[in-house]
């Protein structure tokens, strides 16, 4: 039998997100997309489930008690639930769980290649991230951070870098999401990787980028829209610690918005001498958009605003 590779994710984004996630995997090679719409009206149902390689599942309040969870329940919760539905009913094969704003790129050949070519005794792939930043100092190629050693964040953080050295530079997750093997039931799965009932997990290959890999994470969709969800992830524990600390004392400031937009300046814009300490340390990916006909393909739009803005 034919091992399947199958993509699930629980989503909320705007429709050219989705469609560009779904094209993006099906360029990899998967067998299968599941996707499970948070929003039971969202409108990227109607343009997709038709499709012979995607399953739409809108998240009704009948869904939830289905698959025994309260509707009301947290985020994550709902998140592990739901992707464990999915996970106990797939066939033989591999499975990605991976969050809407999540690619996996892997230099040279497609991600169902990769897990092709694993022995069997490798169950479960850890693929670590890479960021999206903004670089408009660079127009023409898209920029990614990776997990940082100290001395670079401290260098291009500043006096941030206490707040962003907990996540290794990242503003995300720095764990990564695992590929893993179905059929593995005394496992749970969860956002990064599947755990076994004593909590450990399960891993066997970490891949990153000395081998090529990255988990392109597209946390940063522009100013207003992190300014928009700011106060869901102080409440919902999204930032914790001294960032959680910097953020408020911003909030409460006199001067919040200029203080709140000049945090987010630090966390994600990047210009020319910041990404050259980023390239020191080699804690990042560029892109030329002019030599990847994949990216191309995906981002032209987006770049080509990104070119204008500069210009």
């Amino acid at each position: 039998m034919r091992a399947l590779l199958v993509v699930g994710a629980i989503l909320r984004e705007p429709v050219e997100i989705t469609l560009r996630f779904v094209s993006w995997y099906l360029d990899q090679g998967v067998d299968q997309i599941v996707l499970c719409f948070d929003d039971p009206d969202d409108p990227a149902i109607a343009l997709l489930k038709d499709h012979d390689k995607v399953r739409c599942i809108p998240c009704t309040r009948a869904f939830w008690l289905g698959i025994g969870i309260r509707p009301r329940k947290r985020f994550t919760l709902r998140q592990n639930a739901a992707m464990q539905h999915i996970y106990d009913g797939l066939p033989v094969g591999w499975f990605l769980n991976v969050d809407g704003d999540e690619l996996v790129y892997l230099q040279g050949r497609t991600l169902k290649q990769e897990v092709s070519a694993q022995p069997d005794q490798v169950s479960a792939i850890l693929i670590r991230p890479a960021e999206r930043i903004q670089s408009p100092d660079r127009p023409g190629t898209i920029q990614f951070r990776t997990a940082m050693p100290r001395w670079c964040c401290n260098s291009v953080y500043r006096d941030l870098s206490k707040a962003m050295l907990k996540r290794r530079g990242l503003s995300g997750h720095w764990i990564g999401k695992s590929v893993t093997r179905t059929g593995l039931a005394t496992y749970r799965v969860r956002q990064h990787y599947l755990r076994s009932a004593e909590g450990d997990a399960h891993v066997d290959v970490i891949l990153g980028p000395e081998n090529g890999a990255y988990l392109l994470h597209f946390i940063d969709q522009g100013y207003d829209a992190w300014r928009s969800k700011l106060d869901w992830r102080l409440s919902s524990w999204g930032y914790r610690g001294t960032m959680r600390d910097i953020l408020l004392e911003a909030i409460n400031s006199p001067t919040p918005e200029h203080d709140l937009r000049r945090i987010y300046d630090a966390i994600f814009v990047f210009d020319h001498a910041r990404l050259t300490t980023l390239e020191r340390a080699k804690a990042c990916l560029a892109i030329d958009m002019a030599q990847h006909t994949q990216f191309a393909r995906h981002f032209a739009a987006e770049v080509e605003i990104a070119q204008r803005m500069v210009g």
